[in-house]
């Protein structure tokens, strides 16, 4: 079995969960709009904000068979909260400079192995979980935030 990581999976499958305009490349998007007013209908919608998550770093749903590192995604969310830099609606004037502060420090404190993106919403750790936190739905969320941010700078190139 191929490991993949979500967009990579998604690619594969036609983008049929958030349409294939939210992870097209730098290079072919047809539509060169920066603003994140005019980002594509598709990409705004897979993003929603993230609300607070609560994970106690317990462990129990570790060890992810896809090497995410499930507690440091959900604990970096919660903390990147806490400084003020978890980005909301994406029509909140600092949506923009939030994000990419997320972004940068997100991919510079978690290896990119074990990201959030990598998810493939198998479900092995929600029975862990003595919070029962919805780890897939929030793996999606982070994933989703990355993502649009990703989309983001490619248009601004």
């Amino acid at each position: 079995m191929q490991r993949m990581n979500r967009r990579q999976w998604l690619g594969r499958v036609g983008g049929i969960a958030f349409g294939s305009m939210a992870f097209t490349s730098c290079g072919t998007r047809p539509e060169a709009l920066a603003e994140v007013e005019n980002v594509s209908p598709r990409v705004a919608d897979a993003y929603e904000p993230i609300s607070q998550i609560d994970c106690v770093a317990c462990d129990n749903c570790m060890p992810c068979p896809y090497g995410i590192n499930i507690p440091d995604n959900l604990i970096f969310v919660d903390q990147a909260r806490y400084r003020g830099y978890l980005p909301g609606e994406l029509d909140d004037q600092d949506f923009k400079s939030k994000a990419d502060i997320f972004f940068d420090r997100f991919c510079n404190s978690i290896p990119d192995p074990q990201q959030a993106q990598h998810c493939i919403n198998c479900g092995q750790c929600l029975p862990m979980c003595p919070d029962h936190i919805d780890i897939p739905r929030r793996m999606a969320q982070i994933t989703a935030l990355t993502d649009l941010v990703r989309n983001l700078r490619c248009l601004e190139k």
